[in-house]
């Protein structure tokens, strides 16, 4: 097989793995995996054979030639904690890009029908205004004034792909991929609360929407714009005067957004003054509320890729062996998908789990 060293190198950080953990669950030494990675030197069928099983990877994976996206790449953004690790974001990314060649071999057989569309907005072109890109999209939507009922399905009536899975770490929540030739995707962590998920997914969408090129002020930006687009200031900005922690609490189930994110839109509105501003998020310490907000909101599930699996199954019959081949894998991060597709859920490897190769 012509095996494509990046791809050794995908595979493997997606589960979570060193090159001396791989070599020591394929009984080579670490300095053969990496003449492997870098190009130096082509796996043997026997060794092939071994890595494959143990990353659940079909070897064919390891031959595609996809275009990866990496760390500081123009057209990944991702929402993550400052104290979020290289090595987290490069299992994270590794995972993005798989689910992303998933999801493109899946839309080979599919065409998605939508009632909107998703169109660039330089925010240049807005004068930086990011709350106008807001305001335009919930118009371009037909979104109703109010709270947005499900993000996630504007999204997909959109065109847009929302996949969500475990990224196995809290530190980074989101990420987004807009490709040409493709529909925007994005990528949601299913480990965090349904409020912090909504809030997550309209950063990205804003990222998608405003940014084609990284700086210094685009995290910034697509928080403005979520804020906007969740919590339009016409609309709750009234609500907001003279904010508690029991009102917070109480427009926090109204408008699915955490209280952290209503304190705040609150200050940034100006309904109340920075000395309320601190005692409110002193009471949030105080609480426990930073990591676990009473109230909890639920969390939105994408519906397309469920479309998309039950197409190639029902349609197109493809046998539970054709859509491992297709997804190169039966152990898949994507969650949701419980009954439509016949394949493992992803989990992250642990050296606990290898298994002594057999010889040969």
């Amino acid at each position: 097989m012509n095996v494509n060293p990046r791809m050794l190198v995908l595979a493997r950080e997606s589960r979570g793995l060193s090159q001396a953990d791989l070599a020591t669950a394929v009984n080579v030494t670490q300095g053969k995996v990496s003449k492997f990675e870098n190009g130096l030197l082509d796996p043997s069928d026997v060794d092939l054979k071994r890595i494959a099983a143990i990353l659940e990877y079909d070897p064919e994976f390891f031959c595609q030639s996809h275009q990866l996206y990496g760390l500081g790449s123009s057209l990944l953004f991702n929402r993550k904690r400052r104290t979020a690790p290289i090595y987290v974001q490069r299992r994270v990314v590794a995972l993005v890009n798989v689910v992303r060649m998933q999801i493109e071999r899946l839309l080979r057989g599919a065409e998605i029908g939508v009632e909107n569309r998703f169109e660039r907005l330089d925010i240049d072109r807005f004068d930086g205004d990011a709350e106008a890109v807001a305001r335009r999209i919930r118009l371009a939507w037909r979104l109703p004034p109010g709270p947005v009922v499900n993000l996630t399905a504007a999204l997909e009536n959109a065109g847009g792909i929302v996949a969500v899975f475990d990224f196995d770490t809290d530190r980074i929540d989101a990420a987004h991929l807009w490709l040409d030739g493709q529909p925007p995707m994005f990528f949601m962590n299913s480990k965090v609360p349904g409020d912090r998920h909504r809030f997550s997914l309209a950063h990205e969408l804003g990222h998608a929407i405003m940014h084609t090129l990284p700086s210094d002020d685009v995290e910034t930006e697509a928080d403005r714009f979520a804020s906007e687009l969740l919590m339009p200031a016409e609309e709750i900005g009234p609500a907001l005067n003279g904010l508690t922690i029991q009102r917070a609490a109480q427009l926090k189930m109204q408008w699915k957004v955490s209280m952290q994110a209503l304190i705040v839109r609150a200050r940034h509105l100006r309904r109340i003054s920075e000395q309320r501003y601190k005692s409110l998020y002193t009471q949030i310490s105080i609480h426990g509320f930073r990591r676990n907000e009473p109230y909890p909101i639920s969390f939105e599930q994408p519906t397309v890729l469920n479309e998309l699996i039950k197409i190639h199954r029902q349609y197109h019959g493809y046998s539970e062996d054709d859509m491992a081949r297709l997804l190169f894998t039966r152990a898949i991060p994507l969650m949701g998908l419980e009954g439509s597709v016949p394949v493992r859920p992803y989990r992250a490897l642990k050296l606990t789990d290898f298994r002594k190769p057999e010889s040969g």
